[in-house]
């Protein structure tokens, strides 16, 4: 990340007038990009430099007892939400500095920002500021660094992690391992294979049927689907996986609707829009795939841990990736 060379900076600190009003905020590049600054520190004893990138709003809940407290000192951007049921929530909203991150005289950039995740113009800025590109990658884990001269390979980017700014090349100094999971194939197909009869029979019958008496039947299926579960306060998972041997079709159907597969119910009862249309079997080979997923879910003993060194390339997932930094599970952006 040589754009946040701490020699660089630290010349325009030193040479540059900070922006009107303030002694410590200077350009990180022209001036007319106002939003786009830094701000001057000291920590430890030697001067660092926040990246920041505009400001944000920054929200904390709060009890009861801090709300009045606040409230009778007059403090702004307090508010109170009531909720139907009568609950109450409390909440505190601040205006502030939008830092990205820290640029210390070690030659380092460390990703600290009191967030959950980098937006796409934090990520945009960021990339202008190193080689490659900056991301969100969901399955991934969350944000990424990628590098178009090493392929595919894809840098975690973790609350802490520290880069190295003196050099082109994006590199962080933290030794990081990536632990994720893959499916044990045999074991899935054991865990699957009281779905094997129904899958086959509800495919069948989703290739062998219209779009209209599909939505036809499935208006009759939610219809006494209703009626149960007003009397027993079951869910549409929950009938499907009772019928889903006897009735194939008719469980395809609630299993879609409890996972609000095509946006099923809207077909149902608007079958004319057309926005929504989708074909029975198309409808089938999003349920089956969701609801394999589901299953995973439920049944971790289908996962194997796998892991991934400093530096390796690792797959996209949907299972989700865990970072550890010294043995420590660490927050991916």
């Amino acid at each position: 990340m040589n754009g946040l060379n701490y020699e660089r900076l630290d010349k325009v600190a030193r040479t540059a007038e900070p922006y009107r009003g303030s002694l410590d905020r200077f350009p990180l590049f022209s001036r007319r990009e106002n939003t786009k600054n830094f701000y001057v520190r000291e920590a430890n004893g030697v001067r660092v430099f926040d990246i920041v990138y505009g400001n944000r709003t920054k929200s904390t809940s709060l009890t009861y007892e801090e709300y009045l407290k606040r409230k009778v000192l007059g403090t702004k951007g307090l508010h109170e939400y009531t909720h139907g049921d009568g609950k109450t929530e409390y909440w505190f909203y601040e205006t502030v500095r939008h830092v990205m991150g820290t640029v210390y005289p070690e030659g380092y950039f460390q990703f600290n920002a009191d967030i959950d995740t980098y937006g796409q113009g934090d990520n945009a800025l960021l990339s202008r500021l190193s080689s490659g590109w900056f991301l969100n990658d969901s399955r991934r884990g969350g944000m990424v660094h990628r590098y178009g001269g090493r392929g595919e390979l894809r840098i975690p980017i973790f609350q802490g992690a520290r880069a190295l700014t003196k050099d082109d090349d994006f590199q962080l100094l933290d030794d990081y391992e990536v632990i994720g999971r893959k499916v044990n194939r045999k074991v899935g197909k054991e865990v699957l294979g009281g779905y094997e009869t129904f899958m086959k029979t509800a495919e069948t019958m989703c290739k062998a049927i219209s779009r209209d008496v599909f939505l036809a039947t499935g208006e009759e299926v939610l219809t006494e689907a209703g009626k149960e579960i007003a009397r027993t306060g079951a869910t549409h998972y929950e009938l499907a996986e009772k019928m889903k041997n006897e009735a194939p079709l008719d469980a395809m159907i609630l299993y879609s609707l409890a996972m609000d597969i095509g946006k099923l119910a809207v077909q149902i009862n608007h079958p004319d829009q057309s926005w929504y249309a989708t074909e029975p079997h198309e409808v089938f080979i999003a349920m089956k795939r969701h609801l394999n997923t589901r299953i995973y879910r439920e049944n971790p003993e289908v996962f194997s841990i796998v892991r991934y060194g400093k530096g390796e390339a690792y797959p996209p997932s949907i299972w989700g990736y865990e970072i550890e930094v010294n043995g420590q599970k660490v927050q991916q952006y």
